[in-house]
């Protein structure tokens, strides 16, 4: 079993300056989950068929997670599986 792509809503921060923070994740099912924080921002490949996306990783319920933002199509995502 290989990973897929599940888009997910996210409540974010836009910067005067340009930066994106995401500051919640919403899952389909309506469950929300809060960042705690961002550790790392960078432009690096998914292991999911995706544009170069922006990668966040995130402390999520006291784990780092990966969270991503596909900028060409506006939408976040995550990797689930493996």
């Amino acid at each position: 079993m290989g990973y897929r792509k599940v888009c997910v809503e996210v409540l974010a921060r836009f910067s005067e300056r340009g930066g994106v923070s995401p500051l919640e994740v919403v899952w389909a099912d309506g469950t929300r989950y809060s960042v705690e924080q961002v550790r790392f921002v960078e432009q690096t490949p998914a292991r999911v068929p995706a544009v170069l996306p922006v990668r966040y990783t995130c402390v999520i319920l006291g784990r780092e997670r990966f969270l991503y933002f596909e900028p060409d199509r506006m939408r976040w995502f995550v990797e689930t599986g493996q």
